[in-house]
This record gives C-alpha cells, sequence and structure tokens, in this order.
C-alpha cells in the first residue's frame, strides 16, 4: 500500500510539472487578420513563422483569420496563441481581457498609417459631400481604416452612413473593396493608405481611383499574445520580433515583405491606442 501511494504521489508531482512547462513539442498558432488575400498572408507571413521558429526552438504555424472577429474569438478559445490585430480589432478584443499586448508592428519605417475613401476617376465624385445617396463599401466592423476612422471622419462631415448612403456593404477585406468600386458595385469605398500601392503591383488599374479623403493617423497593428501563455515563452516571441532588423535571418523577412513593407517590431504600451478609442467613441463603436 506504501508503495502505491509513493507511486502515485511521483507520477502526481511529474504531471504537476509537466502542466507548468510550456509543451516543446507543441505548435503555436500564429494568427492575422485578413488584410490581404489569404494567399498573399502566406507569401507574406510564412518566412516569419519560420523566423519565429527558430528563435524560440518551438514550431509556430500561421492562421489566416476568417473574419476580424475570428482571431479574438480564437485567441480566446486558446487555439490561437499570438496575434496581429487591426487597431480597433485589438481595441475591441483586449476587452475581454484574455489578451496581453507585447509589441507593435512599424510599416515603412513608420509606426502610424492612414485609411482613405476612394472613388473611380470617372464617377464624378469630388468631395465626400457627393457621396450622398451614393453605395459605399466598408471592409469590416473591426477594421480601423477599413471602416471605424472613416466612419468617424465621415460623421464629423455631417454624413451618417446608416441614412445618407443608399446601401453600405461589407467587402471582407481591402481588395475586395477596392475590386468593388472599380467593377461598380459600390460609389466609394474605405481602405488603408498602402491598400492602393498593393493592388497596383498585383496589376489592378488603381490608376482608374480617386482619392476623395484621409482619415487621421492610426497607429499600425498591434501583436498581443493570449492570456495563460507561458510568460517565459512570451517574453522569447517578444524578444524575437523586437530584434527582427538585427539578425541576417530577420532582415531575410523584412526583405521578403513586399506587399506590407514591413520594417519591425517595437515595444507598445497599451495606452498607444487610446487615440483608437476616442475615434471609436465619435464612430459610436
Amino acid at each position: 500500500m506504501r508503495y502505491r501511494q509513493a507511486v502515485l504521489l511521483v507520477l502526481a508531482v511529474l504531471v504537476a510539472g509537466l502542466a507548468a512547462r510550456p509543451s516543446a513539442g507543441r505548435e503555436l498558432k500564429f494568427g492575422f487578420t485578413p488584410v490581404l488575400s489569404e494567399s498573399d498572408m502566406r507569401v507574406e507571413f510564412e518566412p516569419l513563422m519560420t523566423y519565429l521558429s527558430d528563435c524560440i526552438g518551438q514550431k509556430v504555424v500561421l492562421y489566416v483569420a476568417k473574419d476580424y472577429g475570428d482571431l479574438r474569438t480564437q485567441m480566446e478559445s486558446g487555439a490561437v496563441d499570438i496575434g496581429t490585430f487591426s487597431p480597433f480589432a485589438y481595441v475591441d478584443a483586449v476587452r475581454g481581457r484574455k489578451i496581453r499586448l507585447i509589441a507593435q508592428c512599424v510599416i515603412n519605417g513608420t509606426d502610424t498609417y492612414r485609411g482613405v475613401i476612394v472613388a473611380r476617376r470617372d464617377s464624378g465624385l469630388k468631395s465626400l459631400a457627393d457621396l450622398r445617396g451614393k453605395r459605399f463599401a466598408f471592409v469590416d466592423p473591426k477594421s480601423a481604416s477599413g471602416f471605424v476612422y472613416p466612419r468617424a471622419l465621415l460623421i464629423e462631415k455631417g454624413i451618417t452612413p446608416e441614412s445618407s448612403f443608399k446601401e453600405t456593404i461589407f467587402a471582407g477585406s481591402h481588395d475586395k473593396v477596392i475590386a468593388a468600386v472599380l467593377e461598380g458595385r459600390a460609389d466609394a469605398g474605405a481602405v488603408y493608405g498602402d491598400a492602393l500601392a498593393v493592388a497596383k503591383s498585383k496589376g489592378v488599374p488603381t490608376e482608374n481611383l480617386v482619392t476623395l479623403a484621409s482619415t487621421d493617423p492610426i497607429p499600425h497593428d498591434a501583436v498581443a499574445v493570449r492570456v495563460g501563455l507561458d510568460a517565459a515563452l512570451a517574453k522569447k516571441i517578444r524578444a524575437a520580433l523586437v530584434d527582427l532588423d538585427k539578425s541576417e535571418a530577420g532582415r531575410r523577412v523584412i526583405a521578403n515583405s513586399k506587399p506590407k513593407e514591413l520594417t519591425g517590431y517595437m515595444l507598445a504600451e497599451d495606452s498607444l491606442y487610446d487615440m483608437v478609442r476616442r475615434t471609436a467613441k465619435i464612430a459610436g463603436r
């Protein structure tokens, strides 16, 4: 009986020890909101997954979220461990207290960007006032540059989307908004500024578009880990991201980043996104 009790005690200690340690064999999932098409997302971010896997000694795989809200759902359930959130998607997700900010993306050497409202060049639309009674395309209700900031801009100009537009659609991604405008399914739409350059690099005739307005500056995407991820592991992930431009392997990741023009990552505090919260309040979000 004593032998059996001793064996059970040893097994209990071993199980507890294993539960407390991060599993070196378990894949970590790194999720991204679908700012580009899934194929473009994989070309863009698979090299980063390889880099992180080598840095932390644990395999990291890419997860492209179905939509902006899906990334929050997957991280809250524990199915995804790390996530890059568009600014408002982060502000929305952090309310659930199940994710923790570790870094911010730096794109083209800057930590902010802008949203733009575009229309076809031959549409006759010259200003935001001309949008009344038109069909308008947003990206997603949780997109900062594709919804929240443009909506706030429109409201400040006296245009309420619900009553001012003939129809409002959510296309799901920035490239789909551009396509909707060019194909005439929408008279105008909202995207992040660099989306036009990305589309042009893929042969999309963006010269047929005109920019009607630009939003205030928006902080770039937030990188967060799920609450409950081993603290030492989260620290290694953060260090690998912040040091991206300090190694040859990391610089290869940056050189590969063509559509997004990723420059690196920087440490960030939650207060950085207070400007997003203020704009979201104007937008009624």
